[in-house]
């Protein structure tokens, strides 16, 4: 696992497949998915945090997601190594969320899958966010497995592990930051397509350490 502080410029999300930001929100610390908030004030601030970095011409916020540590009714952070989606079932959710005319004028185009992860307690000492380095991405690495919801089945990667592999994480994250974690992209040209992460267990974690509180927001960008 490497100290990705020591050298966060070099991180990239087109290159590595992630990249860590600093960008302050008016976003408190809430607890509920369905808080309004979330999309009247930092829907607004992730739109034009992935259109400044990225340069999309379109950004599509479709999903969030809060995680807490020990939360019995909301969701908890994953601890399996994952990428949100894949080669198949990236472009089906664009035709599910636009329809069939309109997600053929996306498709036709450019278009990537990215995440915005941010802490909404901070640091983040307990359950920090691992990722695995694109670069280090092997071809066979990646697992396609089912994920089944009430409305619609969707797919997402496994990754098995290799010795080539480089994970890296950022250490005591504030709420100030966030990282983009790309989940697809459509151009096989020589950018990051694929990202797996991870929450994991830091065995430097101090005894007390406050509960891990994040959220994820997840979208579709499309380019010229």
């Amino acid at each position: 696992m490497v100290n990705g502080r020591l050298q966060q410029d070099r991180y990239t999300l087109d290159q590595n497949g992630f990249e860590l930001v600093h960008q302050p929100t008016q976003l408190g610390p809430v607890t509920e998915d369905a808080d309004p908030t979330i999309k009247s004030v930092y829907y607004p601030e992730v739109t034009d945090i992935l259109k400044q970095k990225t340069g999309a011409r379109d950004v599509l916020i479709f999903d969030h997601t809060i995680r807490i540590t020990g939360n019995a009714n909301g969701r908890l952070p994953v601890q399996s190594a994952h990428n949100d989606y894949t080669e198949t079932s990236a472009p089906k959710r664009v035709q599910d969320l636009l329809g069939a005319q309109e997600a053929q004028r996306w498709l036709s185009t450019r278009v990537a899958q990215v995440n915005l992860w941010r802490p909404l307690v901070g640091p983040v000492k307990a359950l920090p966010l691992a990722l695995l380095d694109s670069q280090t991405l092997g071809p066979v690495d990646l697992r396609p497995s089912a994920l089944i919801f009430k409305d619609r089945t969707g797919q997402i990667y496994h990754v098995s592990y290799s010795t080539g592999q480089r994970w890296t994480y950022f250490p005591n994250m504030s709420t100030e930051e966030a990282i983009l974690i790309k989940g697809y992209d459509s151009d096989t040209s020589g950018r990051a397509r694929f990202t797996p992460h991870t929450a994991f267990v830091d065995p430097s974690t101090p005894d007390g350490s406050a509960t891990r509180h994040s959220i994820e927001v997840r979208a579709f960008l499309r380019f010229d």
